[in-house]
């Protein structure tokens, strides 16, 4: 609810001391019960073995008996989730009950001021339920006794807050200090902390006198599982301070205001939470009774408080809008499917995105869609998302793409087993025990070298063609067809077998894999160039031919510059204006060409041509003129 709202229900309702509202009828007042949660609760008050016909009778100003002190029975659980259990809720109940009418004076109180105060405490108990909603437990609604309990959620910054507990090496039940005789020292002590977003919250609880509003604060008690008694005292004390500023007036609203809002500053905190090691009791020291803790060692409160935080953040998800990095709509969290990594996409795309890759077979590049992320999507959320066929599909691919990933792993050739291939390269099915070759897929032949690329190809095929390949068989084939097809164009080195094939140059080969030497002309291991002394040449006629034919290039311009040196005496040749060699003209193109430095030349303006186009046009030269 907004705050204004709050504000204008809190307006209405505060009427000052002394004075009496307008009459209302209280079967007229609005009430949220149900008898579910008043069974549950009644139970709970007869666990705790409280008698309910001795407290009617007796006045909620008269102090109780002893620890035994009975209580009040219960009208009814209200907006609250649930009623008291038999956890830290029963507990606080029932010390809630043992603190009523201890350290007052009994106020005596005429039938006005009584009646006046039952309304008062009837619209601010309305004003409660509709602020805080399934926050507020009621446990009994007849006059003079009602009690109730508020779940306070402490404010904390949208970014989080720091959380830290000093960790004692002698907290544990093995003692360190006494084993490796430590002192004790601040050195004997760690530090864990870690971040969160919403803390367990405080369990206030409430009974109303009769005599509240108008002369007396209602009787309370203020428990959490994250701070120690000595804090809870000093909290205890901000809530009579409240009083004090306000008293005569209801207060229950502002008490919660406080504790959520104040909490951690009152009690000095201020970037950073420090828990305490363990429950410390101050009873001795004058603590509050009214301060109940539930404080536990640091190994049980740290996952509480971490696993409080995970469960809030994950509803505040589920409630919020959020936008899809896929289709780019927006959603509730609801639709979302959130992964590990905590990154989210909407359950359409997830869908969509998994079922692809598991009907492609690409199970191995089945991770979060965000592109720098990576991360594997787990089995449960593709259980989720997939069907059963298709989940039991994305098991078998996932299984066997990890079998053949693995370099000791092979099939067996007769019923598709995977297999372990030992050092020598031979593998024993464990289903069918046949002891098989690992390289060629053929029975175990031990010191028989195994077939070349074409033999096992052979094989292959008649196994093919009888309909006895299967799987990895086929794979197989493949490769071996593949490795005969680049043997057509290279040699295999001599020393590591690795396929090379010469682009040009000699045919002495170095090998780039283990730098061993080999001819490529007969594929026989060599040391230098004392092998081609003999049948191998280190040529080839094709490379040596391939040498020769720009030299001949060469050849030919200067003999057809000798030729048009030759024609310069008689005036048919035109010097280079780069370099100044004589260029023959041919027939009346006056686009020249220097044999010597490669230039172009015009023969009418005697310059450098850049470009033909623009050198020669109707703006220039003309590329075609008789000779001078």
């Amino acid at each position: 609810m907004p705050k204004k709202h709050r504000d204008r229900i809190f307006h209405l309702i505060a009427i000052p001391a002394g004075t009496s509202p307008p009459p209302r009828s209280s079967t007229a007042m609005p009430r949220k019960s149900s008898k579910g949660d008043g069974k549950a609760a009644a139970d709970a008050l007869r666990r705790l073995d409280l008698d309910a016909s001795a407290a009617e009778d007796a006045p909620v100003e008269t102090p109780p008996p002893r620890p035994e002190a009975p209580a009040p029975p219960v009208e009814a659980s209200s907006s609250g989730t649930a009623a008291v259990g038999g956890g830290p809720e029963e507990e606080d109940l029932r010390r809630l009950h043992e603190l009523v009418g201890f350290g007052r004076e009994r106020v005596e109180l005429t039938e006005e001021e009584v009646r006046a105060n039952h309304q008062r405490q009837e619209d601010e108990i309305c004003a409660l339920e509709a602020i805080f909603g399934d926050n507020l437990v009621m446990f009994n609604r007849k006059e003079g006794q009602r009690s109730f309990q508020v779940h306070v959620n402490i404010e904390i910054p949208e970014d989080g807050k720091d959380v830290s507990v000093r960790l004692g090496f002698g907290t544990g039940a093995l003692d360190y200090k006494q084993v490796h005789g430590h002192d004790g020292d601040a050195s004997d002590e760690l530090f864990y902390k870690f971040r969160v977003q919403h803390l367990p919250s405080m369990l206030l609880s409430c009974l109303l006198p009769s005599s509240y509003p108008s002369h007396q604060p209602p009787f309370f008690t203020i428990s959490t599982e994250w701070l120690d008694r000595v804090m809870i005292s000093s909290l205890c004390h901000m809530l009579d301070m409240t009083w004090e500023e306000q008293q005569g007036m209801e207060v229950i609203y502002q008490w919660v205001q406080r504790l959520q809002s104040s909490s951690l500053s009152y009690l000095g905190f201020g970037d950073e939470i420090i828990l305490s090691k363990g429950d410390q009791t101050c009873a001795q020291d004058g603590g509050d009774k009214r301060a109940l803790t539930h404080n536990a060692p640091p190994d049980v409160t740290i996952p509480r408080i971490i696993r409080y935080n995970d469960d809030k953040r994950h509803e505040a998800f589920l409630y919020a809008i959020h936008y899809c990095a896929i289709c780019f709509s927006e959603f509730p969290g609801v639709d979302f499917i959130k992964l590990p990594c905590h990154h989210f996409f909407c359950q359409k795309c997830m869908q969509t995105y998994c079922k692809m890759h598991v009907k492609e077979g690409t199970v191995v590049k089945l991770l979060c869609p965000d592109t720098k992320c990576g991360a594997v999507v787990p089995p449960n959320i593709l259980k989720r998302l997939l069907g059963e066929d298709e989940f039991e599909r994305w098991e078998t691919l996932l299984l066997q793409r990890t079998l053949d990933a693995m370099v000791d792993v092979v099939y067996c050739p007769r019923c598709q087993t995977a297999c372990l291939e030992d050092a020598g390269d031979e593998a024993v099915c464990p289903s069918c025990l046949f002891s098989f070759c690992a390289l060629c897929r053929g029975r175990r032949h031990v010191g028989v070298e195994c077939l070349s690329a074409e033999e096992k190809l052979q094989i292959l095929e008649e196994r093919q063609k009888s309909a006895r390949t299967k799987g990895d068989i086929q794979k197989l084939m493949d490769e071996v067809c593949s490795i005969k097809e680049i043997l057509k164009d290279a040699k295999q080195c001599p020393h590591c077998k690795m396929a090379i094939s010469k682009i040009e140059g000699c045919n002495k080969m170095t090998c780039w894999n283990c730098g061993g030497f080999f001819c490529y002309q007969c594929n026989a291991a060599i040391s230098g160039y004392d092998h081609f002394k003999g049948d191998c040449v280190i040529f080839d006629q094709v490379e040596i031919d391939r040498w020769r034919m720009p030299m001949n290039r060469r050849v030919h311009r200067m003999v057809v510059g000798q030729a048009q040196v030759a024609l310069l005496a008689r005036g048919h040749a035109y010097p280079c204006p780069t370099c100044g060699q004589a260029i023959r003209k041919i027939g009346n193109n006056n686009h020249l060409y220097c044999w010597s430095c490669n230039q172009h030349c015009c023969a009418l303006c005697r310059t450098s041509v850049q470009k033909m186009s623009q050198h020669f046009g109707p703006t220039g030269c003309k590329q075609h003129t008789e000779n001078p």
